[in-house]
């Protein structure tokens, strides 16, 4: 098949890394595809430097891009006829967007089955909205069964649940389980989706153990977030290291992955953790209870408050046994959220609306 995927940008972001993996996997297994990206990273305050990689690596699989010309998100009309020519250039037998601004500009390329994937638990868009969108997808992807309960509650379409998925070829596994100093890693954009804010607070309540805890990412709220770490008298324990290129190597030095977010769907950064053997903890929003309690791999935190997360991360910061129960359970287990088996689902459901 030839098949197109529409993300907003080539940038650090769960949903992009996703739909890179998922477009290489398509690629070994015969299918040609294009990536269509809404904006460039700078354009939405974003490293370019990891555009550049970004970009070099999917050429390096064979995958084709285009992007939609600047100021898209305010330009629907200039954007749908941009669109059209991409899709004409290009032939899709299908159009999977990721994004409601490409399912929206997809109203312009009528003769094209269409596939959207949500990539959170939060709608972002009123709910009646899906009623037009019905219009126009042939489906929905659920990434987790939160999601996808989320999406049969708004749409009257079929709404097919795959499970995000990760490539296990980029994951090391852990080095070793140390039974002294914890090193706690966290994975994410530094926003107020992260709520990076509670880890934080649940941190200087902490004070009596010895651990650290490194932040990778890039966001809006880095300076405020820094700013926050220091008046709680964290800046020796808690460090930012910024958007970098080695996510493998922290977690596979590390001993715990942490999350402690307001809203998520799937996130990759956890089923990369997951997938290195890695004990997570997590806060119960999205899909994060789902893969702890599929894998039997850490805690979920039900209440979002500074306390229970704080005994919650002792639990695992004290006990060296339960680091190494859940990680092996990570280790044994997390092999059901490959990105081979999505990119299967996918194409399975790619090939029954083409022949629709």
């Amino acid at each position: 098949m030839r098949l197109m995927h529409f993300i907003a940008a080539p940038a650090a972001g769960g949903a992009e890394v996703y739909a890179r993996d998922l477009c290489k996997a398509m690629v070994q297994k015969g299918h040609e595809v294009h990536l269509v990206f809404l904006s460039r990273a700078a354009e939405i305050g974003r490293d370019s430097d990891y555009e550049k990689r970004y970009l070099k690596e999917i050429e390096g699989a064979g995958i084709a891009y285009s992007f939609m010309p600047s100021g898209s998100r305010r330009k629907i009309l200039r954007s749908g006829g941009a669109l059209r020519k991409i899709v004409s250039d290009f032939s899709p037998d299908l159009l999977h967007c990721h994004l409601y601004y490409s399912l929206l500009f997809s109203f312009f390329v009528p003769s094209v089955p269409v596939v959207y994937t949500h990539h959170n638990i939060v709608l972002k868009v009123p709910g009646f909205l899906y009623r037009i969108f019905d219009l126009r997808a042939a489906a929905y992807v659920g990434i987790s069964l939160a999601c996808s309960n989320l999406l049969r509650s708004v749409s009257a379409k079929l709404v097919q649940r795959i499970d995000n998925g990760v490539d296990f070829d980029r994951v090391l596994p852990v080095v070793s389980r140390r039974d002294s100093k914890p090193c706690i890693a966290m994975v994410g954009t530094l926003c107020d989706q992260k709520n990076y804010d509670l880890f934080l607070e649940a941190v200087a309540l902490l004070d009596d153990l010895d651990f650290s805890v490194s932040i990778a990412g890039e966001g809006e709220s880095k300076s405020r977030l820094l700013k926050k770490a220091d008046e709680l008298g964290l800046a020796k324990k808690v460090t930012f290291l910024g958007n970098i290129s080695n996510v493998k190597e922290l977690l596979a030095n590390s001993d715990v992955f942490a999350m402690s977010s307001s809203w998520e769907g799937l996130p990759i950064s956890l089923l990369e953790a997951t997938a290195a053997g890695l004990p997570s903890i997590v806060t119960n929003v999205g899909g994060c209870s789902e893969v702890i309690h599929s894998c039997q791999s850490g805690v979920v935190v039900d209440e979002q408050t500074p306390k229970e997360y704080a005994e919650a991360l002792r639990s695992l910061i004290e006990s060296h046994e339960s680091r190494c129960f859940y990680g092996g359970n990570a280790s044994r287990y997390s092999s059901k959220y490959s990105i081979q088996y999505s990119a299967e689902k996918h194409l399975a459901l790619y090939d029954q609306l083409v022949r629709s």
